[in-house]
């Protein structure tokens, strides 16, 4: 049984937002009969009916590939909002000013490198950041150097090259992964091919790893849809962001 209405807001004038990540994980508990599909019809009269509760739902997949009808009515109370990459100035803003009382600098071919590793993409964006002043840490209060207090393009480089940058970072590197076989198991030898050969026409691709087009090109469009790849106006396709295509390398090698 569920409330009518959830206490804890129950006798306040206060608004109560709810976030909910991996919001399709739903779907999976509801398959496996761990949750009853009703709950949805119970959020969904909570974001209908309750002027005090607001809901964020985020996730990795799209509405549209939520394909059980239980879901239909729920999402049709919802606004969708496609969170996407970080421009240039945005990622510079992210990464060199993450706080007002931040003390270290960086160097601008550092933010412009770091912008073309990740392509905007936030998270990975901070992880660079967590690195870059984890290094500074290590060398000036562990090793008790005497160093600048502006990251350099070196800097970059010495994080990089640390395979703890890959480890820290392995829930996105393999979540990216694994999402990549949930639906289209042509995906991740997509993947693995594009991040040897970048550049190439869907005709190639298919080709090379004796792939139907048709298929390759659904699997092609998912993955354009996820972000994690994209072609250009010659339809030359490569991988979305440098340092997930460095992470296949390695995984490869």
């Amino acid at each position: 049984m569920v409330p009518d209405r959830p206490e804890v807001i129950a006798n306040t004038n206060q608004k109560l937002i709810i976030i909910l990540d991996e919001f399709e994980t739903l779907e999976t508990l509801i398959s496996a009969g761990k949750i009853s599909p009703d709950f949805l019809a119970y959020l969904r009269g909570l974001i209908q009916l309750s002027p005090t509760i607001a809901f964020a739902f985020a996730g990795l997949h799209t509405l549209e590939e939520m394909t059980a009808d239980y879901f239909a009515p729920f999402f049709a109370s919802i606004l969708p909002v496609r969170v996407g990459f970080l421009d240039r100035p945005a990622t510079r803003q992210l990464l060199a000013n993450p706080d007002p009382d931040y003390p270290l600098d960086f160097a601008d071919d550092l933010l412009d490198a770091a912008h073309a590793l990740t392509n905007g993409q936030p998270y990975l964006i901070q992880l660079i950041g967590f690195h870059l002043t984890r290094h500074y840490n290590t060398q000036v209060f562990e090793q008790s150097r005497s160093r600048d207090a502006k990251f350099k393009l070196d800097d970059l480089t010495t994080i990089l090259d640390n395979p703890d940058f890959y480890s820290s970072g392995r829930y996105y590197f393999t979540g990216v992964w694994t999402q990549a076989a949930e639906q289209h198991p042509q995906q991740q030898p997509i993947l693995v091919h594009l991040a040897h050969h970048p550049g190439q026409t869907i005709d190639q691709i298919a080709q090379t790893l004796n792939l139907d087009l048709k298929l390759t090109q659904t699997a092609l469009d998912t993955l354009e849809r996820h972000d994690v790849a994209h072609h250009s106006d010659d339809d030359r396709w490569e991988i979305s962001i440098e340092l997930f295509r460095r992470w296949l390398i390695r995984q490869a090698s």
